[in-house]
């Protein structure tokens, strides 16, 4: 399943970069990861795949939060994330209480027009990755301005972090 997640971001992500770069397309982070996701992921949904349904994506959607810790004791239960990936279609973090139990599949932070992927991002992926089975994050920089790179893709999951994954200068 990881590996086919993997094949998905990669390859959507290719695409996307390829696409507004060559058309010259400019937007914030929301109209980004908005485009990505309607115009790029979504065309890797099919009934045999793991992405079955556009049903599994969903963009700035609640998930558990980490547990909270010396630096942060106040944590909200919850957290809202870029965009998530689900196991299966029409999936929430809450069960039939209402508490938030269910972990997505895939986490994609991204950030725009930063020279660097976010040190706080891969933290926080790194954390969840421990917690939630069978789960990848991924950290993303998208550089409109192409200072040393376009797209930078930084890989998390509970084995470590690849910070070399997916660069697209």
């Amino acid at each position: 399943m990881i590996n086919e997640i993997d094949t998905i971001v990669r390859q959507s992500l290719i695409e996307f970069v390829e696409d507004i770069f060559n058309s010259g397309w400019f937007g914030r982070e929301r109209e980004a990861i908005s485009l990505y996701a309607f115009g790029y992921l979504l065309r890797y949904c099919n009934r045999n795949g793991f992405l079955k349904s556009a049903k599994q994506i969903g963009i700035e959607v609640a998930v558990p939060q980490l547990s909270p810790n010396a630096q942060k004791q106040k944590r909200k239960q919850l957290v809202c994330k870029d965009l998530i990936i689900w196991p299966r279609p029409a999936m929430t973090c809450w069960d039939n209480l209402g508490q938030p139990v269910n972990y997505p599949s895939a986490i994609l932070e991204w950030k725009t027009n930063k020279a660097m992927i976010s040190k706080g991002d891969v933290e926080w992926l790194t954390a969840f990755s421990q917690l939630a089975p069978d789960f990848v994050g991924y950290a993303l920089s998208l550089d409109f301005k192409h200072r040393n790179f376009r797209l930078s893709c930084v890989r998390i999951d509970e084995k470590g972090v690849d910070y070399s994954w997916l660069l697209l200068r």
